[in-house]
């Protein structure tokens, strides 16, 4: 097939892709919900491209607040909190234009919560504060990538997945983000159980995709690369089993921006009681650097409006031995 069309990250996955049967997370017995990380934590990351931190931040109110408003954000009732029914009833062919501009795309089963403007979903104090700039997150990430790291000014929003009809066979949207985050997580707002709809990833992926990028760190992908790097993509797809996570709210699934991942199928419509699945997606970066747009890939003021990084000036050309350059692990 021709890869060379659009950003690589983006392009259609082989049809002669059969994608692995999913595995789901275990804890390693080293793994704490402390707010450092160990030697034993970081070597797992850097194999893995992932690391939880169990109950990492213990604010019930705040999480009762991001589903608080979920549910206030629903235009015109088309789903309800206390109507499962509801959920599986099609909401996105109920879903406007309009909708889709004030709170974000309802597409299939996956509604992304966020809108546009400077004070637009995502800037919530209890979403900014509450969540990114919580203390255990900032202790977190700067183990990770070391000071100072910048002030989180905005998340992408609270993404939700809703169940699929029981019938429903399980589906992935299989990408890498391109944004100049140093580190991202995702933290569980709501019970995840498994088969819910949980954050799933490809481990390793971010090592073997590493080469192929103009940048260590920024959204580029020169055209002479991409052909490899989408064949890689396909490769690790074939070979590599997906991970899928469970968890409670205060949960944070901390990754490296450049892992291949996906929204789980929620299956929770077989349940009695089926659940909607609530991450508040986060991005991190370093504070000292020169930042500025990429008007073509973004982030910038008409693209990946939602992402509180930026490329930034001296980004280092991937080499095989630099993929941990400027992190303190």
């Amino acid at each position: 097939m021709d890869y060379n069309v659009g950003h690589p990250t983006s392009q259609p996955i082989g049809e002669d892709v059969v994608f692995r049967e999913k595995e789901f997370h275990v804890d390693p017995e080293f793994s704490t919900g402390d707010a450092t990380v160990s030697n034993d934590e970081a070597e797992f990351f850097k194999a893995k491209g992932y690391l939880v931190k169990r109950g990492l931040i213990d604010e019930p109110e705040v999480f009762r607040q991001v589903v608080d408003c979920i549910w206030d954000s629903v235009p015109r009732d088309i789903i309800q909190r206390d109507d499962p029914a509801s959920w599986l009833d099609a909401p996105h062919e109920q879903w406007t234009d309009e909708d889709a501009e004030s709170v974000g795309l309802f597409a299939s089963n996956n509604w992304k919560l966020r809108s546009r403007g400077a004070n637009g979903i995502g800037t919530e104090s209890f979403l900014v504060d509450g969540v990114a700039n919580h203390p255990k997150m900032r202790a977190v990430v700067e183990s990770f990538i070391g000071r100072p790291v910048k002030s989180t000014n905005r998340v992408r929003g609270i993404y939700c997945i809703f169940p699929k009809p029981p019938s429903a066979l399980p589906q992935y949207g299989v990408h890498a983000d391109y944004m100049a985050a140093n580190l991202s997580a995702m933290v569980v707002a709501a019970p995840m159980p498994a088969n819910s709809g949980g954050f799933t990833v490809w481990p390793g992926s971010h090592r073997r995709l590493h080469p192929f990028w103009d940048t260590c760190y920024g959204s580029t992908i020169d055209t002479s690369n991409g052909d490899g790097y989408a064949r890689e993509r396909d490769a690790i797809l074939r070979e590599v089993a997906p991970v899928e996570f469970s968890g409670e709210a205060g949960d944070v699934i901390f990754w490296h921006p450049r892992l291949l991942h996906s929204g789980g199928t929620n299956h929770s419509a077989k349940w009695d009681r089926p659940i909607v699945r609530m991450i508040v997606p986060c991005d991190f970066q370093r504070a000292d650097r020169g930042y500025f747009d990429d008007l073509q890939y973004g982030p910038g003021p008409d693209y990946q409006w939602w992402i509180d990084t930026r490329n930034f000036h001296g980004d280092e050309a991937p080499t095989p031995d630099n993929l941990w350059n400027e992190w303190a692990i």
